[in-house]
C-alpha cells in the first residue's frame, strides 16, 4: 500500500506531530471513498459552486491562450477529474487542442480521473504519479512544452486548505511554472460568524469513512476511538480528530508502537479563507493575480495567477 518513503513519513508524522496526513487516505480504496464525497458535493456543495463559477468565467480564464496551438491542462491533485470539465469544454468550443495531465499521489485517483475525462473528450491523457507536497515538478512542466504547447495549471476543490504548510505547497507550484504559465486556484470563502453551519458536514458518515481509511489500515479500531470535528479559532480551520479510548497498538511495515489512552490524532484540517487572507497568501508566496472572481454569494473564489519575477 505505502512506499518506504510514505511509511517513514507516516510514522514520523504520527509520532512527531500526532497527525495522519490526509493525502494517504486517497490511496487504494480511499479513492473510491473520496469520489462518494465529491459526488455529493457536486449536487450542492463546494464542487457545484466551483463548477458553476468555472463554467461562467472559463472564457475569461482562457483569453491568455487564444491562438495557442495546444494547451496542457495540468490538474494538480486531480481527484476524480470532474472539476476541470468546464475548462476543457471551453477549449473544445474554441477548437484549441489540449492534453490532460493529472498529477496525484494516488494511482487509483489518476485512473479515475482518466476515465472521467475519456467519457467526455477524445484527448491525450498523460498521468504523473507524484507527491507535489514534497517538491516542485518543473521537469514535467518543462518537458510538456517541448512540442510548443502552453501550460495551464489547476489547483481546484479548495484543496489548498488541507495542508499544514500551504506556503511550501504553493512554492512548489510556483517553482514548477515557467514565466508564461498560469495557475488557477479555487478556495472556499467562509463567513466566520456562521462556522457552526460548517461543522456538521465534517461529521457525516461518508467523511468519516474516508478519514478512517489509514487508521484502520495500520490497526486502529474505530470502536477504540472517539471522533470529533471542531473549529480552531486561532488558526481559522476546521479540524477532525480521533481520541484514543483504549491503548491501541500500531503496525506500519516492520515498525510497531502503541498509542495510549487519551492520546489524539489529527486526521484532517480545512483552513477557511476570506478574500484578504487568500490574496495575501498568494502574494506573499510570489504570485501576481491576473483575474479573481467570486460566486454570487461570495462563498467561493477562483483566482488566476502567474509567478512574479523579482529583480534584485
Amino acid at each position: 500500500m505505502f512506499t518506504k518513503r510514505q511509511e517513514a513519513e507516516l510514522i514520523t508524522s504520527i509520532q512527531g506531530k500526532g497527525e495522519i496526513p490526509v493525502k494517504f487516505n486517497y490511496l487504494g480504496d480511499g479513492a473510491t471513498k473520496w469520489c462518494a464525497i465529491a459526488k455529493k458535493r457536486s449536487g450542492g456543495g463546494i464542487n457545484r459552486m466551483e463548477y458553476e463559477l468555472l463554467t461562467k468565467r472559463a472564457g475569461d480564464f482562457l483569453k491568455s491562450y487564444a491562438g495557442s496551438g495546444k494547451v496542457n491542462i495540468i490538474d494538480v491533485g486531480c481527484g476524480d477529474g470532474s472539476p476541470v470539465l468546464p475548462i476543457l469544454a471551453e477549449l473544445k468550443k474554441h477548437k484549441i487542442n489540449f492534453r490532460y495531465v493529472p498529477i496525484d499521489i494516488s494511482p487509483e485517483m489518476l485512473d479515475i480521473a482518466e476515465k472521467t475525462i475519456n467519457a467526455h473528450h477524445n484527448c491525450e491523457v498523460k498521468k504523473f504519479l507524484i507527491d507535489f507536497e514534497l517538491g516542485n515538478f518543473s521537469e514535467i512542466t518543462y518537458d510538456l512544452k517541448s512540442d510548443g504547447s502552453a501550460n495551464l495549471l489547476l489547483f481546484l476543490g479548495s484543496t489548498l486548505g488541507n495542508f499544514s504548510d500551504r506556503n511550501r505547497v504553493l512554492t512548489n507550484l510556483r517553482d514548477s511554472m515557467g514565466a508564461n504559465d498560469f495557475l488557477i486556484v479555487g478556495v472556499e470563502m467562509t463567513n466566520f460568524a456562521k462556522i457552526n453551519k460548517l461543522l456538521p458536514h465534517y461529521s457525516e458518515k461518508i467523511v468519516g469513512d474516508l478519514l478512517y481509511t489509514v487508521p484502520e489500515q495500520i490497526g486502529i479500531k474505530k470502536s477504540n476511538t472517539k471522533y470529533d470535528a471542531i473549529w480552531n479559532d486561532k488558526d481559522s480551520q476546521v479540524e477532525c480528530w480521533i481520541f484514543i479510548v483504549n491503548d491501541q497498538k500500531i503496525k506500519i511495515s516492520l515498525d510497531s508502537f502503541t498509542l495510549e489512552k487519551d492520546e489524539r490524532l489529527l486526521l484532517a484540517r480545512s483552513l477557511k479563507f476570506n478574500e484578504w487572507t487568500f490574496t495575501k497568501l498568494m502574494s506573499d508566496v510570489g504570485f501576481r493575480t491576473e483575474l479573481l472572481t467570486t460566486s454570487e454569494n461570495r462563498s467561493y473564489v477562483l483566482s488566476m495567477v502567474q509567478p512574479t519575477r523579482y529583480s534584485v
